[in-house]
């Protein structure tokens, strides 16, 4: 007989995606920001370090965005397997921002992103397992 358990698996997440849906033209953000593309801004942040990949240096930027249930988050593992996904509501714990629908982003000269909590929580990815 065959029977599936539950079991737990050690993960290691390196980077999260971020899609944000630019709503408001360029009021979110402007539309020459770097990783804009068209109405999306597309970021990968290296978890541990809040360092956005390919973040073009000597610019800086301060974005707060209502994304409300538009949002696309992925986690990564270092060989950029997919290892979780969060569509919708701002990922908190995780993504900087407010009740759910705000992301707030403090970027660097460097790309760093200022507010990048130290000690990320990713019990939104999975709401039944306990993975901070």
């Amino acid at each position: 007989m065959k029977v599936q358990v539950p079991t737990t698996k050690e993960i290691d997440i390196r980077y999260i995606t971020l899609e944000l849906p630019c709503r408001y033209d360029d009021e979110d953000i402007p539309y020459d920001a770097p990783l804009r593309e068209n109405d999306i801004w597309k970021a990968a942040v290296h978890i541990e370090t809040g360092i956005i990949e390919k973040w073009p240096q000597g610019q800086k930027l301060n974005l707060y965005m209502k994304v409300c249930d538009e949002g696309l988050y992925k986690l990564y593992d270092k060989d950029w397997v997919e290892l979780g996904c969060v569509q919708g509501y701002v990922p908190h714990g995780v993504v900087p921002g407010e009740y759910g629908d705000y992301v707030e982003l403090n970027i660097d000269e460097f790309g760093v992103i200022t507010n990048w909590p130290h000690k990320p929580q990713f019990n939104q990815f999975w709401p039944d397992v306990d993975a901070s």
